[in-house]
């Protein structure tokens, strides 16, 4: 074990870490990130327009009238409310372009220069709406347009860089009393032309010769991956190697970055399906963010409630004090209290669980959905919602409440052999260090 640690923190460690600070996946984390409020908001605006149960076919009783009233609700609110929804989810591919193009421009202090990010968003604008037909469709400014947006945006923003920062056509207005912003946009107006122009072109070419454009191809590119990711295989594959750049002290956006787009692309597709009326139970995919944040990673990754639980009620002063600690943030799925005060990361005893744990909540969260017995989500509380809660509010189904509460308890009695041989070695410690005291 020591060899392969060892191995590990000299060959992959650099590489991961390197990885974990790459610009682009800092960027796209960074806009996912910002982009949590307009998720939140649409989820809620979705829910309230969108009663879970015909009140019509019930029978009289409590729920009918619940039912009743929210349907009521949902007819006094549904125009304000529906537009509210498709401002935020109908338009995620476009707000994830402007905020990468922001995040990218803070990363190369170009934050003052507005053309740059004006230019990566009109690209996307232009392969994004652009159609056979010559007329603007806009069809993949949602979450079908996800892949595009993110390409377009990286590769017409580098692409202006690099022509502006070479100074090829710059116009030289400085010094004639314009004013700066004039003077950056207008000189440089060749770049600006040479990107829109490219990205239409390109666009155009493909539209002729194949009938399909930027968006449609990317599509199909990504769909054996998002298939892959949509999959129970995906599901465990994709988690023990988050858990075990875990164990070695590696953070999980190694791996979650890159994939945070495919879960946000499977979460936007099963919202649109919502919105236009799919049932909970039959939308088209099962491993999207709410998912993997609400019901596999309950307490933070590695599935670490369960054991902030178990360190409340610990022995050893040395662990219940930091379960004391743990115990709020992992309510809100902040678990670095544990990972690094318990701690986790080395920890050969507590190695087994961490890593089996929060698969194993995918591989039983994926059942119950694929065979029904829990809706699928399609709304995102947040990230940091209480999983419980999180669990009714992106599901609308009581059902995955309950759930997520058993798979605490699950969890607990995973790790509860595990920390019972822990908590026995740190209580002997603590013994030792008492009576070198004494």
């Amino acid at each position: 074990m020591e060899k392969i640690s060892n191995w590990i923190e000299k060959k992959i460690s650099p590489l991961a870490n390197k990885l974990a600070r790459q610009k682009y996946l800092q960027a796209l984390q960074n806009t996912f990130l910002a982009l949590i409020p307009l998720f939140t908001i649409g989820s809620f605006a979705l829910i309230i327009i969108s009663p879970p149960m015909d009140y019509t076919t019930m029978d009289s009783g409590v729920l009918k009238a619940i039912m009743h009233g929210w349907a009521n609700v949902a007819a006094f609110t549904g125009p304000a409310l529906g537009y509210v929804y498709s401002v935020t989810m109908s338009l995620i591919a476009l707000w994830s372009s402007i905020g990468l193009a922001i995040n990218l421009s803070k990363h190369y202090k170009m934050e003052k220069s507005w053309v740059t990010i004006a230019v990566s968003v009109a690209s996307f604008m232009i392969a994004a709406t652009m159609n056979k037909d010559g007329a603007l469709s806009f069809d993949y400014l949602d979450g079908k347009g996800l892949f595009t947006a993110i390409l377009v945006t990286i590769v017409s923003f580098e692409l202006y860089r690099f022509l502006s920062d070479r100074k090829i056509g710059y116009i030289n207005l400085e010094g004639g009393g314009v004013p700066p912003a004039l003077a950056e946009s207008i000189g440089n107006l060749v770049p600006i032309v040479i990107v829109l122009v490219a990205v239409g072109t390109v666009n155009a070419i493909l539209l002729n010769f194949t009938g399909a454009g930027i968006p449609t191809i990317m599509q199909l590119i990504m769909t054996p991956v998002v298939k892959m990711v949509d999959s129970v295989w995906g599901v465990v594959i994709l988690a023990v190697i988050v858990m075990i750049f875990w164990w070695f002290g590696i953070h999980d956006t190694v791996i979650t970055g890159p994939l945070d787009t495919f879960l946000m692309n499977n979460y936007t597709a099963n919202q649109a399906a919502f919105a236009a009326g799919t049932a909970a139970i039959a939308l088209p995919y099962i491993v999207t963010e709410p998912f993997w944040w609400t019901f596999m990673a309950i307490g933070g990754s590695g599935a670490t409630l369960g054991l902030a639980i178990l360190t409340l009620f610990s022995k050893s002063k040395q662990i219940k004090t930091i379960g004391k600690l743990a115990i709020i943030p992992s309510l809100f799925n902040i678990n670095e209290p544990l990972i690094f005060g318990l701690p986790l990361m080395y920890n050969s005893t507590m190695m087994l669980p961490f890593i089996v744990v929060m698969p194993l909540n995918g591989v039983i969260t994926y059942i119950a959905m694929s065979t029904g017995i829990v809706a699928k989500t399609f709304a995102y509380a947040s990230w940091n919602m209480f999983c419980p809660i999180g669990g009714l509010i992106d599901t609308m189904d009581v059902k995955a409440l309950i759930l997520v509460c058993v798979l605490i308890i699950i969890d607990m009695i995973i790790y509860l052999p595990f920390f019972k041989i822990y908590e026995k070695q740190k209580i002997k410690e603590e013994q030792l260090e008492e009576s070198v005291q004494a």
